[in-house]
């Protein structure tokens, strides 16, 4: 797909993703001022369990650890345990049932690009969510 990156107050052509063309419903979460991930999603009508990093500055991509579940339409954000970051993903869809499971996935370590872990099941939330906003 297309990626679009705001930066001086215009919107700019970043990178390219060739077999993303057409994602819907992923979830985009910064991982720091220059590198983000498109997590899941879903592409010609399936479920995705792929995982990019994308640094926006240099217009480079990496594919990460692929999701436990396949899912579309749910949520992601970081948080940080000591020094290491990490990206959690919850509920959304995984085929035509609303999940309330919950993945982990270590990404930065004192800054470092983390690029060998796998996503951990923790436990679900307490009711199936999707389209969180």
């Amino acid at each position: 797909g297309e990626i679009e990156v705001f930066e001086d107050q215009v919107w700019k052509h970043g990178p390219t993703i060739k077999d993303f063309k057409g994602l819907t419903h992923h979830a985009t979460v910064s991982i720091n001022t220059d590198a983000v991930m498109v997590i899941g999603g879903l592409l010609d009508n399936q479920a995705a369990d792929t995982v990019i990093w994308m640094n926006l500055e240099k217009h480079r991509m990496k594919r990460m650890p692929t999701l436990k579940k396949k899912r579309y339409a749910h949520a992601a954000t970081t948080f940080n345990i000591e020094r290491t970051v990490y990206v959690a993903v919850a509920g959304g869809f995984h085929g035509s049932s609303i999940t309330s499971s919950v993945e982990i996935l270590p990404v930065c370590d004192d800054g470092d690009l983390i690029t060998n872990g796998d996503w951990t099941e923790i436990a679900p939330m307490n009711l199936p969510r999707y389209e969180f906003g």
